[in-house]
Order: structure tokens, then sequence, then C-alpha cells
């Protein structure tokens, strides 16, 4: 019985290995045969196509370029695509003309595509060719693989005109729940051309995550117009805008701003009162050493530390302040904390 059992066996794996062989051979041969007949379809697409670029009128014989070759999708992506990398400026309006007239539809279907390499190539083509309204298309490939996030914020910055920027803001200002990595990513690669649209953001009634990120990257983004508008949140009702304002206004070096500051040091919660000690040492008013040697001698530990390397940032008389607290008895966890910085000062030579 043993042996039959075992001869079934060998005889079913040897066909299933036939099969597999057969079925990647004739697979390869499909493959290699389109593969072919797409490279014949290419060279001819693309004569017609430089034609079309070197025509007296490039518009009109891109219509006529998109009513002959639009069947062809597949090679016609990859021909845009490939042109799209090698033209700039005017020379792209006949492929934009191409594009609306061919495949724009078919690209936002397969931006869904379950394969990598279809999404990526894609989403490439909207760099140059997509319309602010389908920037919606694009935040959402924000979630995907690195590579396709990275096309994806080269689109959104490469679309970046005023009626794109303020739809995506829009999507933002909509998002019931927005996740606020994507939108600070999007944030950051559009730069300081951001700044209208946040200044119109934060003055309308937004839950207090989404200000929170607005006023976080006014200070990566050092948009020190929009001032003005940050110092307002500095009483803000929710703890963690008022964290963020205080580290705002550190990083935008106004010396405006040590009046709030020095009022958000004295805030009942200790995560305010640590990042404004912190934006005060950045800021380095002489004014504000007094507040900051008291604030060594906080219950919490987060604020001494910052108000430790703050007064470190003073240079010499800093560091003068840090030794005589060091000294003193009255405060033990305050001459430690000192004591601490002090090393490090020395350690790192102030760094």
């Amino acid at each position: 019985m043993l042996p039959i059992i075992v001869l079934y066996s060998f005889f079913y794996l040897v066909l299933m290995s036939a099969s597999l062989f057969l079925f990647i051979f004739f697979r390869r041969l499909v493959i290699e045969s389109r593969e072919k007949k797409d490279r014949r379809v290419y060279e001819g697409m693309e004569e017609d196509l430089l034609e079309s670029l070197t025509a007296t009128d490039p518009r009109r014989a891109a219509f006529a370029f998109a009513l002959k070759h639009k069947a062809r999708p597949r090679v016609l992506t990859q021909l845009l695509v490939s042109y799209r990398e090698t033209l700039a400026g005017q020379a792209l309006e006949p492929l934009k003309v191409i594009f609306e007239r061919t495949i724009r539809w078919k690209c936002l279907r397969e931006l869904k595509s379950p394969w990598l390499a279809t999404r990526l190539q894609n989403v490439r083509l909207f760099v140059d060719f997509s319309r602010p309204e389908e920037a919606v298309h694009l935040v959402k490939l924000l979630h995907d693989k690195p590579v396709v996030r990275l096309a994806a914020l080269n689109a959104l910055t490469g679309i970046a005109s005023r009626e794109t920027l303020s739809y995506i803001f829009d999507l933002f200002e909509s998002d019931p729940a927005p996740n606020l990595y994507v939108y600070s990513n999007i944030f950051s690669s559009l730069g300081q051309r951001t700044e209208p649209f946040i200044r119109a953001s934060l003055r309308k009634p937004l839950p207090p995550e989404k200000l929170g990120l607005l006023v976080e990257m006014t200070g990566r983004l050092f948009l020190r117009g929009l001032y003005s508008d940050i110092v307002g949140f500095a009483k803000h009702a929710d703890k963690e805008l008022r964290i963020r304002t205080a580290r705002t206004l550190g990083r935008m070096l106004i010396p405006a701003s040590v009046k709030v500051l020095t009022a958000l040091a004295a805030d009942p919660a200790w995560e305010v009162q640590a990042q404004a000690v912190r934006s005060l040492g950045s800021l380095q008013n002489w004014k504000t050493l007094p507040l900051l040697a008291k604030a060594l001698f906080s219950p919490h530990w987060h604020v001494r530390y910052n108000a430790g390397y703050g007064l470190a940032a003073f240079g010499l008389v800093g560091v003068l302040q840090l030794q005589e607290i060091s000294r003193q008895k009255e405060d033990r966890y305050a001459a430690d904390m000192a004591a601490m910085v002090l090393d490090t000062v020395i350690i790192t030579g102030g760094a």
C-alpha cells in the first residue's frame, strides 16, 4: 500500500512541477511578445509625438496625436511619463492636451491599483498634469509606500498654484479625522507659499488639534509674518495648543515675544512652563535671567532642565548663575540640576 501512495505522490509532484514550468515558460513568451509589440508601437508613437512637438501649431497637432493613439493607453502612459521628465515650461502644453484627451481618467483609476509600479507610474504624470481638485487623490497617496509618498509630495509641490493650495487647505479644514503627520509633510513641502493660507485657517474656529498643527508649522517654516496671529493662542484653553505656541515663539526669535513667553512661564500647566522657559532661553533676553534662575527651583524636573540649559545659552553670565545655584543648600534638586548642566556644558564645550 505504501509504495502505491509514494508512486502517486511522485507523479503528482512531477505533474505539478511540469505544469508550473509550462505556465512560467508560456507566460514569459507572452510577456516578451507583448513587450516587443509595445516597443514597436512606442517607437512609432514617439516619432508622431516629436512631429507634434515641432509642428507650427503644437496644440492642434497634439489633438490629432491624441485622436490617433488613444487606443494604446499603456504605451501612451509610458511615453508621457518619459517625456514629462524631459520637457519643461511651455513645451509641456502639448503633453497636457494629450493627457487630458486620452488617459486622464484611466490614470485616476490606476492611482488605486494594487500594484506599486502602476501607482508610481501614474502619480508621476500628475506632477505636471493634475488639476487643483485632484489634490485629494494625491493626499490619499501619502499613506502609501515611501517611494509613492515621495512622488505624491513632489506632485503636490509641483502643482502648488494658489487654487491648488486653497483646495488643500479646504480639504484639511473639512477633514473630520485628519492624519496630522500627512498634512505636516504636505505643508512642509509647500514651504512659505502656505503663509496666507495658514493665516486664514488660524482665524477660523477649527479644533485645537488642527490649530496646533498650523501653529507648529508656522514655527517650522519660520513664518514670522504670522506672529500677531500666533500670540493670541497663548491664552487658549487647550494646554497642547499653548505648548505649541510657546515652542513656535521660541523658533521665531522675535524679541517682542518675551512678554508673552514670560506669562506662559507662569502657566498653571508645568508642560507649558517647561516649553516657555526653553523658548526664553533661545531668545537670550538679559531681562529674563532672574526668571530662568527662579525656574530652576521648580518642583517639576522638565522645567528645571529647560531653565538650566536656558541659562547656559547666555554664556559666561549664565554659567556663573548656574555655579551659584549649584552651591546653594536650600533646594538640592535645583543644585543637582545646575551641577548637571554645568558638567554637560564643560564636556561639550557649550554645544
